[in-house]
C-alpha cells in the first residue's frame, strides 16, 4: 500500500472517530446545560469540541500507528537527543514570540490596535503560565503530526520542496473544521496559515529535528493568546492588509512570514558554509 493510501485511511478513521465522540460530548454538554441554565458558563461550540477531540485522538493514534504499522519509535520522527537540541526549542520559542510581536507592533503603529497593557492580577499570571503549557502542548502535538510524520513521509516520495507545499496546504485546510459562512473572511487566514506551515516545514528541513519548529509554533501561538492582555483592537476595514485578531490573516503578517523564512534560510545557509570548510 502506498503512503498516500495508508495516510488517507488513517486520517479518515481518526476524523470519523473524532466526529462520533465529539457529537456525544456536545450532546451531553447541551443536556447538562439545559438542566442547569443558571450556571454562568458558556457552552463550547461543536467545532471547538471537535478540534480538541481530534487533536487528542490524533496524538495517541499516531503513537500507535508509528509503533504498530511503521514499526518505528515515535522519537525517530525528530525527537532524539533532547539535551543537545534543547537550545533549538528555547531559541525557536523566543524567535516565534519576537517575530509575531512585530506584527502586533505594526498594527499599533498604524492605529489599527492600541497599546493597552493590563495590570496583571494573580489570576492573569496563572492564566499566562497556563497558556505557556497549552502552547507547548499544541506545538508538540501538531508538529509531531505535520512536520514529524506527514512532511517526513512526503519528503521520501516527492522531495523537500513539493512535500513542504503539500504539507502546508494540508496544515492550512485542517485548521478550518468550522462552518464557512463567509469564504472571503477565511481565504486570508488560509493563506496566512499556509505561510506558517511552510516556514515550520523549513525549520524541520534545515535542522532535521522537531525542536525548532515546536518552539517557533509555541511562540507564535503564545503571542496570539497573550495579545489581548497588551493591546485592544480598533475597528477598521483594512482586513486584507492588517488582518484580524488571529494575526496571520493580512498582508503585513505574510510579509513578516516571508522575512522570517528568508532569515531562517540565511542563518542555516551560513552554517552550512561554515561547516563545509
Amino acid at each position: 500500500m502506498t503512503l498516500s493510501k495508508k495516510f488517507s485511511y488513517f486520517f479518515a478513521i481518526v476524523i470519523s472517530v473524532s466526529l462520533g465522540i465529539s457529537f456525544l460530548l456536545y450532546s451531553l454538554q447541551m443536556f447538562l446545560y439545559s438542566q442547569n441554565p443558571s450556571v454562568g458558563l458558556k457552552p463550547f461550540t461543536f467545532t471547538k469540541i471537535l478540534s480538541r477531540t481530534a487533536t487528542i485522538i490524533l496524538f495517541f493514534s499516531l503513537i500507535w500507528f508509528r509503533k504498530k504499522i511503521d514499526q518505528k519509535s515515535i522519537l525517530s520522527l525528530g525527537l532524539e537527543n533532547f539535551p543537545s537540541k534543547r537550545k533549538e526549542l528555547i531559541l525557536g520559542f523566543i524567535v516565534g514570540i519576537v517575530s509575531l510581536s512585530f506584527v502586533v507592533a505594526t498594527k499599533v503603529v498604524f492605529g489599527v490596535a492600541t497599546w493597552a497593557p493590563k495590570v496583571f492580577t494573580v489570576s492573569d499570571w496563572l492564566l499566562s503560565f497556563y497558556f505557556l503549557l497549552v502552547v507547548f502542548c499544541i506545538g508538540f502535538v501538531e508538529e509531531l503530526f505535520f512536520r514529524g510524520y506527514l512532511l517526513q513521509s512526503f519528503v521520501q516520495e516527492w522531495g523537500e520542496k513539493k512535500a513542504a507545499i503539500i504539507t502546508s496546504l494540508f496544515f492550512s485546510l485542517t485548521h478550518f473544521i468550522r462552518p464557512i459562512s463567509d469564504p472571503l473572511v477565511l481565504i486570508p487566514e488560509m493563506i496566512g496559515l499556509f505561510f506558517v506551515g511552510y516556514a515550520l516545514s523549513y525549520a524541520w528541513i534545515y535542522t532535521r529535528a522537531l525542536y525548532l519548529p515546536i518552539g517557533i509554533h509555541a511562540g507564535w501561538v503564545y503571542v496570539v493568546k497573550m495579545q489581548k492582555m497588551f493591546v485592544d483592537p480598533v475597528p477598521h476595514d483594512l482586513h486584507w492588509l492588517f488582518g484580524s485578531e488571529r494575526l496571520v490573516t493580512g498582508a503585513i503578517a505574510w510579509m513578516f512570514m516571508f522575512l522570517f523564512l528568508f532569515g531562517l534560510r540565511q542563518i542555516f545557509s551560513q552554517d552550512e558554509k561554515k561547516y563545509s570548510y
